[in-house]
């Protein structure tokens, strides 16, 4: 009797059932155009829909020195993996027992996506960005114009964390940032 079930055991698990899968089910957006899964090139997209616009904070740095800034920002896709823009920094900057800086600066930036760095750490990015700042506080004092690079964190549309080190920084020279490491926290949300 045992042996009659351990045939039919064998048996039963030996064939190869053929199991036929549901096919997806789409549900599509009123006015979607394709699969929503897909990524659109950027080729087919309106000038319009390949710009972005957003911002953040920067240069976040507490106690001596504190440096806090404010950054609205434009994007533009160039390619699927590429975007290039501008921004505005608004940085208030101050050191202990000195006065403090309101300063004002314009960057320009690059963000782009490297399909393996996004496999090892999720959506991910190589970025660079070159700013310039004046004092409005004081006109004739100079800062450095920090040149930064780095990665970050975040998808093209969304809250990004990007962690950049300063190429110009020095301990010698007054620079807009607490450190060498700079991190902005900020984004594209329209």
């Amino acid at each position: 009797m045992k042996s009659t079930y351990l045939f039919f055991a064998i048996l039963f698990c030996s064939l190869s059932f053929n199991c036929l899968a549901q096919d997806p089910v789409v549900i599509a957006e009123e006015g979607a155009k394709g699969d929503l899964d897909v990524e659109p090139d950027v080729s087919e997209l309106s000038f319009r829909e390949r710009l972005h616009f957003g911002g953040g904070i920067s240069g976040l740095s507490f106690g001596n020195p504190t440096s806090v800034g404010l950054s609205p920002m434009a994007g533009y896709m160039a390619t699927n993996t590429t975007i290039i823009g501008v921004g505005m920094t608004y940085q208030y900057f101050a050191y202990r027992g000195y006065a403090a800086s309101n300063l004002i600066g314009e960057r320009i930036f690059v963000r782009q996506y490297v399909p393996a760095l996004s496999a090892l750490l999720g959506q991910s990015f190589l970025t660079a960005q070159v700013e310039n700042f004046s004092d409005m506080t004081n006109p004739t004092y100079a800062y450095s114009n920090p040149v930064l690079v780095g990665i970050g964190i975040g998808s093209k549309i969304g809250i990004n964390l990007n962690v950049m080190y300063d190429l110009n920084y020095s301990a010698t020279k007054a620079s807009p940032y607490g450190s060498a490491l700079v991190v902005q926290v900020g984004g594209f949300f329209f």
